[in-house]
């Protein structure tokens, strides 16, 4: 049965009543959606269809009749998505008046929406006084700012979920009203900030005694905190907050550790940490980046984080070595671009018995412990590390032109003998068919030979997501 509608709709035509004769066409007997919970719609301006529409008509009746001719075929739906928007080059005494009242209208059938991106300035005609009750809003303001937050605001007692996307606005008014009151989100579980990159400098925030969001379960801040040195959306929360992704700049990485919000039993429900660092300070320097390191080491000291994510280390110093083997219930490490030997791989994989899965760089042979050499590499993995690692099972890794191709084969054959689940290796697509090849040359030398039927199990595949832990 349907469960989602997409529809492509011209504004125009509703406005002239031809959606709704097209609408009426349809048999309800024959073309009704009763499990539909999800309307997407997309509006394409078409011009030429302007003609069509002239001061006679009642338009706001031909808005209202199409509306209602939706909910008959559908009268299910709790989630509207919007799309698109009108031609800039339109005529705007009705473009914006009208599609603001088609909007508000699609809007009010449910308590979930969904706003994307092109709506541009028909924000300013949303009647946003007219929506309550919302329990979802997905939206971006970057042209209709200030409508936008009143609808946030006037829908905070019930929202639930909260997306907002912005670059040159000021989004402080979900937090404080014009009379400086604060504004409080009782049931906001989630709420994730997208900002686009500014190179303008911060605003200064101060919201002394705000808990705007007691409730909140889920953080997420893209690209930049938005309210500079006030972790006001930390503020009342520690004891529900389960997943928190930031972008670290160095401000927040200061500011964070200083603060105290963090601390060995702060947040005992706290299970993924992504943390992903702002392009200005790519890559980090163990040695030029103090702060950043002693916050990975006081961020849920309690062993509850599952992922550490997108967190760019050229290198493994020993500190951090340290820092995520502590970390027991770790499951994903996530770490693009760090090269690591297949030494210190599997020190991580065994002091992590949930690890399943690692993004890296393909791990390097070198330093070679004392003693060992290419001709007895393959008995001192398996006389000193198999079998361990029982839950470790995918290695997710990118390009490097740097090293031969034999020698990115190597560590993950030695990898395969160690961990008796590991059996996945994520490629890059073109890279795939030759280290296809070199696996089966490799495995049969002399030297791997002996374990050909465990080592053939291993797989050079495209990339995939194995672990959904960021739900």
């Amino acid at each position: 049965m349907t469960k989602e509608i997409t529809m492509s709709v011209d504004p125009w035509k509703v406005y002239s009543g031809n959606a709704l004769a097209a609408l009426s066409q349809i048999s309800y007997n024959n073309c009704s959606f009763p499990l539909a919970r999800t309307l997407k719609v997309t509006f394409v301006s078409t011009r030429d269809n302007e003609e069509n529409v002239t001061a006679s008509q009642d338009i706001e009746a031909n808005i209202s009749a199409f509306v209602r001719r939706i909910r008959q075929l559908a009268p299910r739906l709790n989630m509207v998505k919007m799309s698109g928007g009108p031609d800039p080059m339109e005529r705007v005494d009705v473009t914006y008046h009208y599609f603001g009242s088609l909007t508000t209208q699609l809007v009010q059938i449910t308590s979930r929406i969904d706003i994307s991106y092109g709506f541009g300035r028909a924000f300013h005609f949303l009647n946003a006084d007219a929506i309550r009750n919302l329990t979802y809003l997905a939206s971006t303001f970057e042209l209709g700012g200030e409508q936008t937050v009143q609808l946030i605001r006037q829908n905070a007692p019930t929202l639930q979920y909260l997306h907002v996307a912005y670059r040159c606005v000021n989004i402080s008014g979900i937090i404080q009203d014009a009379d400086g009151s604060y504004v409080e989100y009782p049931r906001l579980e989630t709420l994730e900030v997208y900002r686009g990159y500014d190179t303008r400098t911060p605003q200064r925030y101060i919201f002394d005694g705000a808990v705007p969001f007691p409730s909140l379960r889920r953080l997420v801040c893209v690209n930049e905190y938005p309210f500079g040195d006030d972790l006001v959306l930390f503020r009342g929360n520690a004891a529900t907050l389960e997943f928190l992704q930031l972008t670290m700049t160095r401000e927040l990485a200061i500011t964070l550790p200083h603060s105290n919000t963090f601390t060995a039993t702060s947040h005992p429900k706290l299970q993924c940490v992504i943390l992903k660092l702002h392009p200005s300070m790519m890559p980090v320097n163990y040695t030029d980046d103090p702060e950043i390191i002693r916050f990975m080491m006081d961020i849920a000291p309690d062993a509850a984080v599952r992922k550490i994510s997108e967190w760019c280390v050229n290198q493994l110093p020993p500190p951090l070595l340290s820092l995520f083997s502590k970390h027991t219930s770790l499951q994903v490490l996530d770490l693009p671009g760090m090269s690591l030997s297949i030494w210190d791989a599997m020190t991580l994989i065994q002091s992590l018995p949930l690890l399943s899965d690692i993004h890296a760089a393909v791990p390097t042979l070198d330093p070679m412990p004392d003693g060992v050499t290419a001709r007895n590499v393959v008995t001192y993995v398996t006389s000193n590390y198999s079998p361990m690692g029982t839950r470790f099972r995918c290695w997710h890794f990118g390009c490097d032109f740097s090293r031969r191709m034999k020698d990115k084969v190597k560590p993950f054959l030695l990898l395969a003998l160690a961990c008796p689940n590991f059996d996945y290796a994520a490629a890059v697509d073109y890279e795939r068919e030759k280290f296809a090849k070199l696996l089966e040359k490799t495995i049969d030398t002399a030297a791997y030979k002996k374990h050909a039927p465990r080592l053939r199990r291993l797989l050079f595949g495209g990339w995939r997501n194995n672990l959904p832990v960021s739900k």
